[in-house]
């Protein structure tokens, strides 16, 4: 029996349709016998490798903006990387990165350390001097001011001219007495002197006394006096009453609350300071020069044995030239200097202030040598350099100031004339014998420039007047030789004006004081020509004239001057210890100043040296500095 169908043509083979994929077993799905398979099936496709998946490349990290990392805090190479986290841009600045965890520790504070060593402390004083050192203005200020108190010790008191008549001024100036209550007039030796009384303790009577025995003959100033000691009010005579107060304020406040002599010495000690204030200022306005030694010479060469000996007694002439050296530097800086900066043009203009308000108020002439000053200044910087300098505020204040000082000054002296108006005249001096007079007396007056001391009775040794004439020759040749044909002009104006400015005031003023005039009352003047000299000359060393000048001459020049100064100190105390000039050494003494006379030599020798050191600084060092 065949299968049914057999025989039968068969329909063409089709295979079956592929299941579809299924993703797991059905559900629900009754389990039973895999389905039997076709009978034929298709014969197996090759199989073809399957393909390696490719590498999945993590995404780059959005870009971070970081500080350059710091060698100090860099990560050590051994540890790993740290990424910092993507952020969306736009990226805003972060704040800098913190100390990493590896940082070192912030030390624990330490106990206080020991003290140095002794050899630490003597390197922190070697510091310090040389600090010091480095400032001229303070060593001027140390060196001027030992000078004028062992001027102001080694003198017996009331020796300088009429310092009795200051001294009384002084201490009723201090109690507010600006106003007389008695004048009388009198004649002394041809010259006319108008006595101002005062109420002031009568102890001020006595001390004319104190040097009246061996004043003009020679006498030890053993004779002298003792200052009094009665302090009840009394009216005591002053021919310095009409004097401009401006000085004798100051000066006379130590009399307030020092008891006997020792008030007279500390009123000789506060003009000592304030006069050495005023050198000093100038010594630091010379030392903005950019080669200094020559600057600083022309001032220190302005203290002449006479200056510095007015400068440490009571006497307004001690202020006066004072006052005129810090105007003349002030003044012939701004004038000279071709590139200056604005911090001198400031410091040179309160200097100018200062001391030209000073000299204006101080003693009649005064106004006329302080408008000297000023023009002196107009005709040696020229009209372009003068309107560049009123550009500046500290220029404008100046001038205000010295306007109102001027003012101040010339009312004063029309008071004071009123106070010595007087129907006493001497009509026998006509302006032409008075003229030839005073003329041939000229030698006498620039000798006393240098130095007359007491009451012009204690003449120099002949060493310190050649000395001085030596280096002020230089000085003037050097000026003429250096100075363009305007400052050579200047130079000439005072160096005439010498002997022509006492012709004048004596002409004008002879028919109602008389002839009176001393070489002092020039010192103002007089005083311009060596500070000129040494700025002229600092100007032109370095460029047409060998650097050696600047490095020798000054201090050669300084020492010449110390050396001469401290002859004529000896040759000052020598007189009144010993009544005369024969006898030297430490032989027994008549009359010895406080303290010993060596004390005050060893003083005034030092205060020289650290003149001589502040000389031999050779770099610019501003006042201010």
């Amino acid at each position: 029996m065949s299968e049914p169908g057999a025989g039968e043509p068969q329909p063409p083979w089709e295979p079956p349709p592929e299941p579809e994929p299924e993703s797991g077993p059905r559900p629900n799905a009754a389990p039973g016998p895999a389905p039997n398979p076709s009978p034929w099936t298709p014969p197996p496709e090759p199989e073809s490798e399957p393909l390696e998946p490719e590498p999945e490349v993590p995404p780059a990290p959005a870009p971070t903006w970081q500080l350059p990392p710091d060698p100090a805090t860099r990560p050590l190479p051994d540890l790993p990387p740290v990424f910092a986290a993507p952020v969306p841009l736009p990226l805003p600045l972060p704040e800098p990165p913190a100390a990493p965890a590896f940082a070192t520790p912030p030390e624990s504070p330490k106990s206080p350390e020991p003290p140095p060593p002794p050899k630490h402390r003597l390197a922190a004083v070697g510091r310090r001097t040389a600090s010091v050192l480095g400032r001229p203005w303070l060593l001027a200020l140390v060196g001027f001011f030992l000078v004028a108190m062992g001027w102001a010790f080694a003198s017996p008191m009331s020796t300088s001219p009429d310092e009795p008549s200051h001294m009384i001024k002084a201490a009723a100036t201090a109690r507010g007495e600006f106003v007389n209550s008695s004048s009388r007039h009198e004649i002394t030796n041809g010259f006319e002197k108008t006595w101002l009384g005062y109420p002031l303790p009568a102890k001020y009577k006595t001390i004319d006394a104190m040097s009246s025995c061996f004043r003009f003959q020679l006498l030890s100033a053993a004779c002298g006096k003792k200052f009094g000691t009665d302090n009840s009010t009394a009216i005591v005579e002053t021919s310095a009453g009409n004097y401009n107060p401006a000085y004798y304020f100051p000066v006379g406040l130590p009399s307030l609350w020092l008891p006997g002599v020792s008030a007279l010495y500390g009123m000789r000690l506060a003009s000592a300071l304030l006069n050495s204030a005023l050198l000093a200022a100038a010594v630091g306005i010379a030392a903005g020069w950019r080669r200094p030694g020559w600057p600083i010479l022309g001032v220190v060469a302005c203290g002449t044995p006479m200056a510095l000996f007015l400068s440490g007694t009571v006497n307004s002439n001690g202020m006066e030239a004072t006052a005129a050296v810090l105007a003349w530097t002030a003044a012939m800086s701004l004038a000279l200097d071709d590139d200056p900066k604005p911090g001198q043009v400031t410091r040179r203009a309160i200097g100018l202030a200062i001391g030209g308000a000073l000299l204006a108020n101080t003693r009649s002439l005064g106004i006329a040598f302080s408008a000297s000053v000023l023009i002196a200044l107009v005709i040696i910087a020229g009209p372009r350099k003068v309107a560049w300098l009123a550009r500046f505020r500290a220029v404008q204040v100046m001038a205000v100031v010295l306007i109102l000082g001027g003012v101040a000054a010339f009312l004063w002296n029309r008071y004071s004339d009123t106070l010595t108006t007087s129907n006493l005249s001497f009509p026998t001096l006509t302006p032409g014998a008075v003229a030839i007079e005073v003329f041939w007396n000229s030698g006498n007056y620039i000798s006393q420039v240098v130095g007359n001391l007491g009451w012009l009775d204690v003449a120099l040794p002949p060493g310190t007047s050649i000395a001085w004439y030596a280096v002020a020759g230089l000085l003037i040749l050097c000026a003429f030789g250096v100075g363009r044909w305007r400052e050579a002009a200047v130079v000439a104006a005072l160096v005439v004006g010498t002997v022509a400015i006492p012709i004048i005031a004596q002409v004008l003023e002879a028919k109602r004081f008389g002839i009176g005039w001393q070489g002092r009352y020039i010192l103002a003047w007089v005083l311009g020509l060596p500070v000129l000299a040494g700025l002229l000359m600092a100007r032109r060393v370095g460029k047409d004239l060998p650097g050696a000048l600047e490095r020798r001459v000054p201090i050669a020049a300084t020492i010449v001057l110390g050396l001469a100064g401290l002859g004529a100190f000896y040759w000052s105390m020598t007189r009144y210890m010993h009544g005369g000039f024969k006898k030297y050494g430490i032989s027994p003494v008549l009359w010895s100043p406080p303290g010993g006379w060596i004390v005050w030599w060893v003083v005034y020798s030092a205060g020289l040296v650290v003149l001589v050191a502040a000389v031999a600084v050779r770099r610019r060092q501003d006042i201010l500095r």
